[in-house]
């Protein structure tokens, strides 16, 4: 029996050893991501050149930019489907078959 207890508590110090660790690691990783959240403001501040509230206007323009140009790009693409269709509309009737290749002299190969 006291083989098991003795396992059992190398076990709990183990366990102990990672639980520091891991909180250890935790606290690292916090820090790292909050040190990049950072970077990344400082470059996005280099980039446009401002900072503060004038940074935020600049680019919540950019971002009503970009949503517009999407918008119109879906209008354009729309109008382009629409334009497609109107052209199969007026294509004959009269090829109810579309564009197949026939090996056949009858306009419908599976009739008889």
């Amino acid at each position: 029996m006291g083989l098991y207890l003795e396992k059992i508590m190398e076990n709990e110090n183990k366990i102990k050893k990672l639980k520091a660790t891991i909180e250890t690691s935790k606290a690292k990783l916090k820090k790292l991501v909050d040190e990049n959240a950072h970077l990344s403001y400082l470059e996005i501040k280099a980039e446009y050149n401002c900072e503060g509230r004038e940074l935020l206007e600049v680019l919540a323009r950019e971002r009503e930019q970009s949503a517009r140009l999407k918008a119109d790009v879906l209008t354009d693409s729309d109008s382009t489907v629409t334009a497609d269709t109107a052209d199969d509309a007026n294509k004959d009737s009269d090829d109810e078959f579309g564009q197949q290749m026939n090996f056949t002299d009858k306009r419908n190969p599976y009739e008889d």
